[in-house]
């Protein structure tokens, strides 16, 4: 997602069902992940309003309680009647998709990936393991002007003492 990010293009709907894992036979170490259905995503440039608001707190309650905790909270909202300040119109227009917001999302599915279990092919220490802990916490801040960003923990995790491998493209050159 961070080279989707800096393509300047946003997802707007990650979650577990829209991530695709691979692991090949002939590379047990290796797994490829996949990102699908790109129906909601736009560029960066566009002012994609969020989807999810709701004419009652209990219509949100309940499809937060059936989709929420991969939704970034900025994205959530209760609208009013028309032509009042809390109107549908008007907040559809504040709550916007933002790649702050697909970077939420990314932490959420990679902390259900990633249970926090000893791992020691991935950490060589207890103290690795932690910074990786607050790489992906820090994606999941419930505040937006506080969240890292995919590019900031892409950085931390190809850096020592990770030294993670990416691969040049995001598909598959021979099929």
């Amino acid at each position: 997602m961070d080279r989707v990010h800096k393509g300047y293009l946003q997802h707007n709907d990650i979650s577990p069902g829209n991530v695709l894992l691979h692991f090949p036979e002939d590379k047990v170490s290796e797994v490829y992940i996949g990102v699908c259905d790109w129906g909601l995503a736009s560029r960066v440039c566009e002012t994609t309003p969020s989807r999810y608001g709701y004419p009652t707190a209990e219509a949100r309650t309940a499809a937060f309680k059936e989709r929420g905790t991969f939704v970034a909270p900025e994205l959530w909202y209760t609208y009013g009647k028309p032509n009042l300040e809390t109107s549908y119109e008007t907040l559809r227009q504040r709550h916007l998709y933002t790649q702050v917001a697909d970077a939420y999302s990314v932490g959420v599915v990679a902390n259900k990936i990633w249970d926090n279990k000893d791992d020691f092919d991935l950490f060589k220490d207890a103290a690795g393991k932690a910074r990786f802990a607050v790489a992906l916490k820090e994606l999941t801040n419930p505040d937006p002007k506080n969240r890292s960003t995919l590019q900031l923990v892409h950085a931390t995790l190809t850096a020592p003492p990770y030294n993670f491998q990416i691969s040049e493209c995001c598909y598959r050159k021979h099929i």
